[in-house]
């Protein structure tokens, strides 16, 4: 309702509710509508606004209000002496875009203070929570996102540690002046996820900051942060990387990160770790050694990084790399996908490690290397060479027919204009039985099918051969 300037109940008896039964109310994108809401909506539980900038949200008299969203408004106003047995804590509190905050410390005590999700969004002014007397403490979810003045979270002094913070989720994101987060986040007993997004204040994630229970960690944009644990603050510090729960840490877009830490026990129950678009990144860990309980390893983007570990002896659950613009490691891994890489030369020196190796996918990777004539991982049963022309020669010249478990060959012959047969009969070429399926594309001179390469592939149950212009025949030639 874009022009609906004035709410008129035309009450005679300002005592009198006309709405006694009223559970929600919802007033959405009304730009120039004036003064306040009813004052006597006695069944009130929801209460939404949404793009009302000139409007004045009392909820004083709203005793038994339970949900509160608020996306733009001119005031909120909580006022009176409605009691603790009276008004009931609100569950669910989501206030952005609020020009004024006309509420007392002990009504947000009163009001706020027991809300299971809480979420504050777009306050200019707002240095740090206590500044309001609002707190983290006794929240479940907690979102604060788009203040850029907010310089801390919460005063030590005010939080009180013999309130057992209940906390489960912390999500951060657009406040560009928070440079660290409390100290007392180690208190948070039932805390498992936190996320920073856009904090460029932020240069470390120290390890005296994480929670023993966390075991999500996202941070994304922070473009000044330089490494997750600072040695420096963690001298007098003994917590032990044994009693950390971190599983998953997913770090996106932070240009000026060196490293993780300085040691590779921060958590040794990491089971993923993603590392995307990091272009300072030198290292993982300066001993070159990842948590002993990883599953999945991303490293995408980050061409600085020379080497990932070192071995991979005592990282026996790993099962999955994914590896683009980055170095190599070394592994008995199931399945390893690299791709825009130049250092797959390396490949090479440690190929006879990858014992447990069962998917390879290649892609767009100019290394020129030569296979060792033993060590290649001949359990593969699922091969996929793209857009890799020194990758696909040097594997004909070793000898497909030496992976005697192998389902499923892909290739993309982008660059492989010398190929004008396939298997390649000039060299002998063969397949082993064990193919089920065979995708062959892009070949720009591949003129026939050398019968002699397919004679012995009884299982094969799926032929495709896309994109081979100049492919004349399919049987001799």
């Amino acid at each position: 309702m874009l022009n609906w300037e004035e709410w008129d109940l035309c009450e005679d008896d300002e005592q009198v509710s006309k709405f006694p039964s009223l559970c929600k109310l919802s007033i959405k994108r009304c730009p120039i509508l004036l003064g306040r809401l009813p004052t006597i909506l006695q069944s009130l539980q929801k209460l939404v606004i949404y793009e009302c900038s000139r409007l004045v949200a009392s909820i004083s008299s709203f005793h038994l209000l339970c949900e509160l969203s608020i996306a733009g408004c001119e005031e909120l106003v909580d006022e009176g002496s409605l009691s603790v047995q009276k008004v009931t804590s609100l569950k669910h509190v989501s206030l952005s875009n609020i020009s004024k905050f006309n509420i007392s410390e002990e009504r947000i005590m009163l009001r706020f203070a027991n809300s299971e999700t809480f979420y504050i969004s777009g306050w200019k002014e707002l240095g740090s929570l206590s500044q309001i007397g609002l707190r983290l403490v006794r929240h479940r979810f907690i979102t604060i996102a788009y203040c850029p003045q907010l310089v801390s979270l919460e005063t030590e002094e005010i939080l009180q540690l013999d309130k057992i913070p209940g906390v489960e989720s912390l999500e951060i994101r657009g406040c560009e002046r928070l440079n660290r987060l409390p100290e007392v986040l180690l208190a948070f007993l039932f805390i498992t996820k936190i996320k920073l997004q856009n904090c460029p204040g932020l240069v470390c994630f120290a390890e005296s900051n994480f929670p023993p229970t966390l075991k999500e960690l996202k941070i994304e944009y922070c473009v000044n942060l330089q490494y997750l644990v600072d040695e420096k603050e963690n001298n007098n510090k003994s917590m032990s990387s044994n009693t950390c729960l971190l599983e998953h840490l997913e770090i996106w877009s932070c240009d000026s990160l060196i490293w993780l830490s300085s040691r590779g026990d921060i958590c040794n129950r990491l089971q993923y770790l993603g590392i995307i678009y990091c272009s300072k990144l030198s290292s993982l860990f300066l001993n070159a050694e990842l948590p002993v309980k990883l599953k999945r390893l991303s490293i995408l983007d980050c061409p600085m990084l020379g080497c990932i570990a070192q071995d991979f002896v005592e990282t026996t659950d790993l099962e999955s790399i994914c590896i683009r613009e980055s170095g190599l490691p070394t592994t008995n891994l199931r399945a390893l996908r690299i791709s825009d890489s130049e250092n797959f030369g390396v490949l090479h020196k440690c190929i006879n490690n990858f014992t447990s190796l069962r998917e390879l996918m290649v892609r767009k990777c100019s290394a020129d290397i030569s296979f060792p004539e033993e060590g290649f991982p001949t359990n593969l049963t699922s091969l996929s060479i793209l857009k890799a022309p020194k990758i696909y020669t040097s594997l004909v010249q070793w000898g497909f027919n030496r992976l005697t478990s192998l389902q499923q060959l892909n290739i993309n012959g982008e660059g492989c204009s010398n190929v004008v047969s396939f298997p390649e009969e000039g060299v002998g070429m063969t397949l082993p039985p064990s193919l089920t399926s065979i995708s062959i594309e892009n070949f720009e001179n591949l003129e026939f099918m050398c019968p002699k390469g397919f004679q012995d592939l009884t299982s094969l149950q799926k032929l495709r051969i896309y994109d081979c212009p100049k492919l004349t025949s399919t049987g001799k030639r």
